[in-house]
């Protein structure tokens, strides 16, 4: 008899498990979309990410801090410099303070736009999709301002096709 209600037990955990764990897929598959916000880029205008609806937008969250973010950063610089991508833009969000971003830009030859923010920036990335608060954090986000793809750790060539959609 206690084996039967040791059975019953595993079986009862088990069934609360896979429903807690289908019902958190089910919250994953929701659609997230980008809402509108502002932050100032390096020369210190404030830049609302408006100003970019209706184009592909690769949207990364970094600090000059972050080892990851430094080797990512050519990468994404070549993705904004390449003349075969139409219409993608790039836009870093750094998570830093402004002077020591614009050091690290100029060192590093960054072109594409950067924007900075600290805790606002920070919220605005657990807003994206980012719950464990880890950089880099990049979003692909589509025309349409869906987010269809997001990876919280450092991105590397072979992640650009999953992040255009290319099978």
């Amino acid at each position: 008899m206690k084996s039967f209600k040791t059975i019953i037990i595993i079986s009862s955990v088990s069934l609360l498990a896979i429903y807690l764990f289908m019902n958190t897929m089910e919250q994953e598959q929701e659609p997230m979309y980008l809402s509108s916000f502002s932050l100032e880029n390096l020369e210190g205008e404030i830049k609302n990410i408006d100003e970019y609806k209706g184009t592909p937008l690769i949207i990364n969250f970094w600090a000059t801090w972050c080892s990851p973010c430094r080797r990512e950063m050519p990468l994404l610089n070549s993705i904004h410099t390449d003349s075969n991508i139409n219409d993608l833009k790039v836009i870093g969000i750094a998570i830093d303070e402004p002077e020591l971003v614009r050091d690290f830009v100029n060192e590093l030859g960054i072109d594409f736009p950067i924007l900075v923010g600290q805790g606002e920036a920070y919220g605005l990335m657990k807003d994206l999709g980012n719950s464990s608060m880890t950089l880099p954090y990049t979003i692909f986000v589509e025309p349409d301002g869906l987010i269809s793809w997001s990876k919280n750790t450092e991105i590397k060539y072979e992640d650009l096709n999953a992040m255009m959609g290319v099978k």
